[in-house]
């Protein structure tokens, strides 16, 4: 089975969001910094899986699709 790198990218854009109130909300220095590095990972993840624009998808064709391992 596969899932649409639409829908990854936007499942890790809402983590990103999760870990963003983390970080505001928690009070140790030393485990806002571990969440900030872990935000910047899951961002750099879904930038480099995020489908083109639109306006690209025209031209290079549809999403990939990103395999998922079952149980």
């Amino acid at each position: 089975m596969a899932l649409d790198t639409g829908f990854v990218a936007a499942v890790l854009e809402g983590i990103e969001g999760t870990l963003g109130e983390l970080i505001e909300r928690v009070d140790t220095s030393e485990l806002q910094a571990s969440l900030d590095v872990l935000q910047s990972r899951v961002t750099a993840l879904r930038v480099s899986i995020e489908p083109p624009p639109p306006e690209a998808e025209e031209i290079d064709g549809p999403e990939e699709l990103v395999p998922v391992e079952t149980a």
